[in-house]
């Protein structure tokens, strides 16, 4: 079996000669499987040390998983795991045998990324849970009958009705393009067409929007993010927003947050 965790080790640690690592390098060019492991191994240092979130892999890293999974790695949850495993690094490093067992820990940092990512993506029934709790009823109505209607907002709202909507975004954002005193009601439906389309950054905005408007609506800006997160699978930030929620029973959506809060752990 060939020895690639100790060769790379060494080259990581500064532990060669400048021949040894200018023969390295070149293998690295050659070898497949070398440059596997050492793509692999660089990357669990850098998850464990000191250093920035690998992102080198780009396209795999603007995943919405990818992103999620960042989240936790930078969350208090991940901080406890890692200091647990720099510790097993540590007593090791101390060890005379390190190098024999170098390849242990960077099998079992293998094993904790795979039981984190399902920890992170695990379904949970999310689906079922975000149908139950997205009550499109409770919203109340753009269109205020025996009155005159802002033509745009009412044809915003048809077509969010009609589950189109690309076009009821594309409705919405004219109307806050054009308007100056914005229906607040119009950020919750325009949050929800992005949510149905996949599209949750610009979600979260239209909720930050609501949250920011200064009226009524505006408590209801964190359940929505809840939401947003809920259709997401994206638990750790999920949790964070629920919590905020719970903090205060006057808080809107308190007790369905709780029970939210429950389902999920």
């Amino acid at each position: 079996m060939k020895d690639y965790p100790i060769e790379i080790d060494d080259y990581l640690s500064g532990n060669m000669s400048i021949s040894e690592q200018q023969a390295f390098e070149e293998r690295l060019r050659t070898d497949t499987e070398l440059a596997k492991e050492f793509k692999l191994q660089k990357e669990m240092l850098a998850i464990y040390g000191d250093e920035e979130w690998v992102e080198e892999d780009t396209d795999i890293l603007n995943t919405d998983k990818a992103k999620q999974l960042k989240t936790f790695f930078l969350g208090d949850e991940s901080a406890n795991l890692k200091a647990t495993i720099q510790e097993v690094v540590v007593e090791n490093h101390a060890s005379s045998s390190y190098k024999r067992y170098w390849f242990i820990g960077i099998a079992a940092s293998i094993a904790v990324l795979l039981t984190v990512s399902l920890f992170v993506f695990k379904d949970n029934n999310y689906d079922d849970l975000y149908a139950s709790y997205i009550h499109l009823d409770e919203i109340p109505s753009l269109v205020t009958r025996g009155e005159d209607n802002h033509t745009l907002l009412e044809k915003a709202q048809l077509l969010f009705e009609a589950q189109k909507y690309n076009e009821a975004v594309q409705s919405f954002s004219e109307y806050h393009q054009k308007e100056t005193s914005i229906d607040p009601l119009s950020y919750i439906y325009n949050g929800i067409s992005y949510i149905e389309l996949g599209k949750f950054d610009n979600a979260l905005k239209q909720f930050e929007l609501l949250k920011k408007s200064n009226t009524l609506q505006a408590k209801k800006a964190d359940w929505y993010k809840a939401l947003v997160f809920l259709k997401q699978k994206n638990k750790v930030a999920l949790k964070t927003v629920l919590n905020t929620i719970t903090a205060n029973s006057s808080n809107y959506k308190y007790q369905e947050a709780k029970e939210l809060l429950d389902a999920i752990d």
